[in-house]
This record gives structure tokens, C-alpha cells and sequence, in this order.
């Protein structure tokens, strides 16, 4: 029996309420039987300053799924180490799971440059995107991206979630919390509490 199971990467940096409605709706409105969130070890086009380490964010992501049967967590990308790829971990998943149906859940954000990752044709073929409406994005800008790689990658298989727009970035919150602003609401209370607990986004982070 095939399975369908989606991978929900990033840096989740800290992991927050956006991402988990945005696994929620992916989950009920796909018929997916497991979501595994992936932390990934750096991003290489991002800045790393203020980057909590591997063992917080694999901590922050546990507390924040906890309850909820239908989403798990891999370290896969932490452990492979160094610049890592989209394509890379998909390889790696499929050859684990070969029978599976995979989707790749992305925000708006990712999907304006999801076709110009690295090996683009093999990655948009070989599983589903499925893409909420975030950041500078809105729902006419992603339904023209889509159009548009589509048009260029004729295999592509993407779709988007049926979910409100939500502006909560993690960016944002270790802004907020940088100047001392109370991000309570904008990720789950457990997550809350750790960030507090273990001083993390204020000033400097340990990485």
C-alpha cells in the first residue's frame, strides 16, 4: 500500500504557530498520513547570526508536535552536515521509503525560487508541492508562479493549501524578542517557555 508522506523543512528557527497550521491544512485537506518535520543544519543563503543550535530547534520542534499524531521529526538534514539541498534529502528519503507518495510543503516565500534550486527538473518531478500563501506572496501572485513553472517544467505537480494568509515569520519573532516585545501567541506556549527558559534571541545565540 503506497503512503502518502510529506516532508515540512526549513530552519524553524524558532518553529511557530504559521508552520504548524500550515502542516494542519496540508494534513486534512491531502489525506496525508505523516508529516516529518526537517530542521536542516544551515541555510546557506540565509543570514546565520542569530541561529539557535541543532539540539534547541530539535528540542523547540518536539515540544511544539507533541500531541499531534499525524506530524513526526528527522534529524537527517543535521546529521548529513554542511550545505545541504532539497534534492539531496529527497533522494535520501526516497531510497528509505520507495514506495511512498511524497509531498514537500513550502511557503509562498520558498515557492517564488523553488524552480531554481538545484536540480529543479528532478525535484518538481519526483513529488508535490504543496505551497501555502506567505510572506510578500498573495493567492493571485502564487497561482501566476505556479503558471508560470508549469509552463516551464510541463511535470511539475503543485497545488496550493486552502489556508488563511499568515504573516507570523520566525524572523519576526527574534526580532520581537531581541527588543524585548512578548511573542506569546505567535508560536505554542511550550515553545514560549523554552525560548524564556533557555534566554534564547536575546543578542547573541549560542550556534
Amino acid at each position: 500500500m503506497i503512503m502518502k508522506k510529506a516532508i515540512l523543512g526549513g530552519s524553524f528557527n524558532p518553529i511557530h504557530n504559521g508552520h504548524l497550521m500550515m502542516a494542519r491544512c496540508a494534513y486534512e485537506q491531502f489525506g496525508l498520513e505523516d508529516i516529518v518535520v526537517m530542521p536542516n543544519k544551515t541555510t546557506y543563503y540565509k543570514e546565520n547570526r542569530v541561529f539557535a543550535s541543532d539540539e534547541h530547534r530539535l528540542n523547540m520542534i518536539r515540544l511544539a508536535i507533541e500531541g499531534k499524531d499525524y506530524l513526526s521529526i528527522s534529524d537527517m538534514e543535521i546529521k548529513r552536515g554542511g550545505v545541504t539541498h532539497t534534492i539531496d534529502t529527497v533522494r535520501e528519503y526516497k531510497s528509505i521509503y520507495p514506495d511512498i507518495e511524497l509531498y514537500f510543503i513550502v511557503g509562498g516565500d520558498s515557492l517564488e525560487w523553488i524552480d531554481r534550486w538545484v536540480d529543479a527538473d528532478e525535484l518538481l518531478d519526483s513529488m508535490t508541492i504543496l505551497s501555502a500563501v506567505r510572506g510578500k506572496t498573495d493567492i493571485t501572485r502564487s497561482k501566476d508562479i505556479i503558471k508560470r513553472i508549469k509552463n516551464e517544467h510541463p511535470r511539475s505537480h503543485i497545488e496550493l493549501l486552502n489556508m488563511e494568509h499568515c504573516a507570523i515569520s520566525s524572523s519576526d519573532i527574534r526580532e520581537k524578542i531581541a527588543r524585548g516585545e512578548d511573542v506569546k501567541g505567535m508560536l505554542p506556549d511550550s515553545v514560549y517557555r523554552y525560548i524564556k527558559e533557555n534566554n534564547l534571541y536575546n543578542g547573541e545565540v549560542d550556534s
